[in-house]
């Protein structure tokens, strides 16, 4: 008799735990908030600002542009400003501002009834790569990085962004560095990654043409960079939060800075 209660309470006991109950989730659109990326440098324009709103869960990630904002570049340091114009849905382009070092400069964003302005300082430094080679990972011999050579200015408070390009195609994502610990060293650091080549981080191999972008940036854009370049991928639609320097409540970063550009080709000796 005790056997059989026994076997009877397993048996309840297993058709409970074998039960599934279904949870009705919902997932609550959260509010769409505005995304601005937009740049001014030393080099000729025309120069872009994209504004997009961020995505709901079930939604896709790419790329919508906010059509019908107003949106006003200010060089504050020359007293003039330009309207930009809207040339696709999201894209707005300058067509006379010419980025100078030294100068301050203001984004404005009018969209949905909310202003939205940031503000950055283009370096008067305009430090250049002097040098591009790769290196074999110490991890695996598959994996081949680029190394760019630059010489930081003697005095600490300059700020770089570096980006690479395997064959005409980026890879995603933002390399942040400060001389707060190298003032006035040449550096010497390779641009790791991690390989995922059907997201577009590609595998670099002899023959590639490589190619690194190095932006010298004030402190706000390179604490947007620092804080984002963890979390950056392909797309930007739905960025985490990084330090932007926007205010109103936008997302995404105006940038002022001064730009070199490095080419070479992968050798099997520069590695």
């Amino acid at each position: 008799m005790k056997i059989t209660t026994t076997l009877l309470v397993l048996m309840l006991c297993l058709s409970l735990l074998s039960c599934e109950k279904v949870i009705d989730v919902k997932l609550n659109d959260a509010e769409k908030m505005y995304i601005i990326e937009g740049e001014i440098n030393d080099t000729p324009g025309p120069y872009e600002v994209r504004v997009s709103r961020s995505a709901n869960f079930n939604e896709p990630n790419g790329f919508i542009g906010e059509s019908g904002a107003v949106v006003t570049l200010f060089d504050m340091t020359a007293k003039r400003n330009e309207r930009l114009i809207e040339t696709r849905p999201g894209i707005y382009v300058t067509s006379r501002m010419q980025g100078k070092r030294g100068h301050e400069y203001k984004l404005e964003v009018a969209a949905g009834g909310r202003l939205f302005s940031a503000s950055s300082v283009m370096p008067n430094e305009n430090v250049r790569l002097e040098k591009l080679y790769t290196q074999v990972s110490d991890f695996n011999d598959d994996d081949i990085y680029i190394v760019p050579v630059y010489t930081d200015p003697v005095g600490i408070g300059n700020y770089y962004r570096l980006r690479q390009y395997v064959n005409g195609k980026f890879i995603p994502g933002s390399v942040a560095r400060s001389d707060e610990a190298t003032d006035g060293n040449t550096m010497v650091r390779a641009m790791t990654y991690q390989i995922d080549e059907q997201n577009g981080r590609w595998r670099i191999k002899p023959g590639d043409r490589i190619r690194v972008e190095m932006q010298c940036v004030d402190k706000g854009v390179y604490d947007y960079f620092r804080t984002f370049e963890n979390t950056t991928t392909a797309n930007t639609s739905n960025p985490s939060n990084p330090l932007t320097n926007f205010s109103g409540g936008a997302l995404g970063i105006f940038n002022a800075c001064t730009v070199s550009f490095l080419e070479a080709v992968v050798e099997s000796e520069n590695y």
